[in-house]
């Protein structure tokens, strides 16, 4: 099994923890990210997710021009080393019930690996096509906190 830093995207977003919930749906949406990941002061602090701002700021009728991130943001945030093994990474998500992990490298962020990411790998390794690991990876993530 490889290493996740085989398979992680190293294209990352990220925002301060004090922006706004409008700030984060719109840079998620020109970059085509599910989540962004949230910082303090450069440092990673928590995640935030679309089905976040559904849930958070959406369904609660809340105003996402005054709704920071830092209060809808999941956190702690589990992060990997890029040298973890991608089925222990697989591992740890199933057991924690999320869907991204921030990669970090001697305390610097270098990507971030999901649960498509992985389902991707699994697809392409095997002799055949499996087409519930294909559907998989076509999905976004559903479960777990920070989905």
């Amino acid at each position: 099994m490889p290493k996740v830093s085989e398979i992680m995207s190293k294209e990352v977003t990220s925002l301060e923890f004090d922006r706004t919930a409008t700030e984060a749906a719109q840079v998620m949406e020109r970059g085509g990210f599910g989540c962004l990941l949230v910082t303090q002061k450069g440092k990673v602090v928590g995640i935030v997710t679309e089905r976040d701002l559904v849930r958070k700021v959406l369904a609660t009728n809340g105003d996402p021009n005054k709704i920071k991130l830092q209060d809808i943001m999941s956190k702690p945030v589990i992060t990997i080393s890029p040298s973890m093994q991608v089925g222990d990474a697989s591992r740890l998500m199933s057991e924690k019930r999320i869907r991204r992990l921030p990669v970090m490298d001697g305390g610097l962020l270098v990507g971030i690996v999901t649960t498509t990411d992985i389902a991707r790998y699994l697809a392409k390794s095997k002799s055949y096509l499996d087409p519930l690991i294909n559907a998989l990876a076509r999905q976004p993530p559903e479960e777990g906190p920070y989905r």
